[in-house]
């Protein structure tokens, strides 16, 4: 064979795989879920499915703001045919804008209508609750500190409470619930105790947590996932609900994108990610999600909702108080 030969042969062969690995079926997914966990999951559904997944990640501090504004800035041309946030008001608010499709009725259908958007354009699945992050200084149960955010105004917390920067993750959306639930005056009021009590402002949920495991805060705000995590590397760090308040559970969330290139693969992952099996692949993982299907499979030590008092939250109230929510947190806590 002439050498011509064989560069047109090794350049078919190179043209033919291409047309191949093009022609397999893939979906992009935008999310915001931790990246070493929701990898893994991913990658199972890739393995099954033979669809490959594209997957978009974001960073801890930009966490569901940053994908949102993606979104939002290719709506003319949607790349991604699946959402996954890590909370639900954002999403609440990305579906009045139109970006969202109505999901198929069979997406999601064990999960309570709770966690669900009535118009069908998102579905909840495994959430985690907003928690507080303290030094393990008395023995389980026998905790006599704050078990409220109210509470954390008080004068024997002054400059000891950490709380992530509200604009970004969850701590946006807890805020927004207290004022959607509570009013703009007790919201206000519970702001300026903060400021008051000289509240350290961090980047994130995780860095709430890690000012308390340094020493540099008594009480750090933050989520269940974050003190699993490093629980599990053998950091010692107690964890109390707000059983005042009620527990703030704040679902992942699920949405297929209106106008995207490839929707019945996103159909396809949407329906296998708000599955059991899949509660039970978080609920078991180091982020300890909260399954939200009934008689989902908790390990030992993870959390399960029988054992929660979740209260009973209008999404789409509290997604209207977020902006002013963050507006005034900024005010508050940022402007100093």
């Amino acid at each position: 064979m002439s050498i011509w030969a064989r560069v047109l042969l090794a350049s078919m062969v190179v043209f033919l795989s291409s047309c191949q690995s093009d022609s397999k079926p893939s979906v992009t997914i935008y999310c915001a879920h931790d990246r070493v966990h929701a990898e893994q999951i991913l990658d199972l559904f890739e393995d099954e499915t033979g669809i490959r997944v594209d997957a978009i990640f974001d960073t801890e501090a930009n966490k569901t703001v940053g994908l949102a504004e993606r979104l939002r800035a290719e709506r003319g041309r949607p790349r991604c045919d699946v959402h996954w946030s890590n909370e639900p008001l954002r999403s609440v608010r990305l579906s009045r804008e139109g970006l969202f499709r109505k999901m198929p009725s069979d997406l999601g259908a064990a999960i309570p209508e709770m966690w669900k958007d009535k118009s069908g354009l998102w579905c909840g699945f495994a959430g985690r609750v907003r928690v507080l992050a303290v030094q393990p200084t008395s023995p389980a149960g026998q905790w006599t500190g704050p078990v409220s955010m109210k509470q954390l105004t008080e004068d024997q917390w002054l400059g000891k409470v950490a709380l992530a920067d509200p604009r970004f993750g969850t701590t946006g959306s807890h805020l927004a619930i207290i004022r959607s639930m509570e009013g703009e005056e007790s919201y206000l009021n519970l702001l300026q105790g903060l400021q008051l009590n000289d509240v350290q402002l961090v980047s994130s949920n995780s860095a709430s947590r890690d000012r308390v495991l340094s020493g540099e805060a008594w009480i750090g705000v933050t989520d269940t996932d974050d003190i699993e995590v490093v629980r599990r590397r053998g950091e010692s760090i107690g964890e109390v609900f707000l059983s005042t308040d009620g527990d703030v559970l704040l679902p992942n969330v699920i949405a297929l994108v209106k106008g995207s290139p490839n929707p019945t693969e996103g159909e396809i992952l949407a329906r296998w990610l708000l599955s059991s099996r899949v509660e039970e692949l978080l609920a078991a993982s180091s982020s300890r999600q909260v399954p939200l299907i009934p008689g989902t499979s908790v390990p030992v030590g993870g959390l399960s909702i029988e054992d929660l008092d979740p209260l009973v939250i209008d999404w789409d109230d509290a997604a209207d108080a977020l902006p002013a929510a963050i507006q005034e947190a900024e005010r508050y806590l940022l402007d100093r």
